[in-house]
Parts: structure tokens; C-alpha cells; sequence
């Protein structure tokens, strides 16, 4: 067993929480994961597969990210396209 920073408060001792997406006002709440210490006590093959985990949810998250930003891109240049299309047209009538 070995002491590591609590991995939901980063060692803090606290976390945000949002009451609602209607109402995104955040509180602050002691951490239920490490009772606020910001360590806990963990197995080492437990703690590298958390490790692994998060890095895996990381990459994906940029992948899917990355993703957005392409098609956001494509759509300025084809909302682009049209708006001289539209001001080309203007002029000539």
C-alpha cells in the first residue's frame, strides 16, 4: 500500500460542484474519496491501472476534440464560401 494524491480532489482536500446546468453556480464540498486529507491509501497495481485509465480517457477526449475543431473549420470555410456567393450575387443585382 501506498499514500498517493487523491486523484478526484488532486490533493486539495475539496471539490467544485455545479448545483445544475440551469444553475451552474459551483460549491465547494469536502472530498468524500479521501474524507478531505487530499491522500488515500492505494494498492500499486490499482493505482498505475487508474493511471493508465486516465491517460487513455485523455487521449481520446483530445482525439474527439481535435475532431470538433476539424469540422468546425469546414464549416467557416463552406459558411465563408456562401456569404461571397451571397455578396457577389448583391452586387451584381
Amino acid at each position: 500500500m501506498a499514500k498517493t494524491i487523491c486523484p478526484r480532489c488532486h490533493g486539495n482536500g475539496y471539490i467544485k460542484v455545479m448545483d445544475s446546468i440551469e444553475n451552474p453556480t459551483e460549491t465547494i464540498h469536502q472530498c468524500p474519496q479521501c474524507n478531505s486529507q487530499g491522500e488515500i491509501m492505494i494498492d500499486e497495481p490499482r493505482f498505475k491501472n487508474i493511471q493508465k485509465e486516465r491517460d487513455l480517457l485523455s487521449v481520446a477526449h483530445i482525439k474527439k476534440l481535435e475532431e470538433e475543431i476539424d469540422m468546425l473549420r469546414k464549416q467557416k470555410i463552406y459558411l465563408q464560401s456562401k456569404l461571397r456567393e451571397k455578396e457577389s450575387n448583391d452586387k451584381r443585382g
